[in-house]
């Protein structure tokens, strides 16, 4: 099938409506919030385990200081 494309035709001039505008911010923000919660599910996940297997997979203990995580 041919498809014949003019330069400047009305369909290269549409812009993108106010919805389109609008989702794109909330969408990235709300994907961001996503992968926080999973950060902190995850952190959490590996405080609670012993501190044997913490040190084995080089996470830093809970008495560490902030700075050095």
């Amino acid at each position: 099938m041919t498809m014949i494309t003019y330069q400047g035709s009305e369909r290269s001039r549409v812009r993108p409506s106010s919805f389109a505008s609008f989702i794109r911010p909330v969408l990235l923000i709300a994907l961001k919030l996503r992968d926080e919660w999973r950060r902190r599910k995850t952190e959490k996940m590996l405080e609670s385990l012993p501190t044997e297997i913490r040190k084995d997979i080089g996470w830093p203990t809970s008495d560490a200081p902030a700075s050095r995580r």
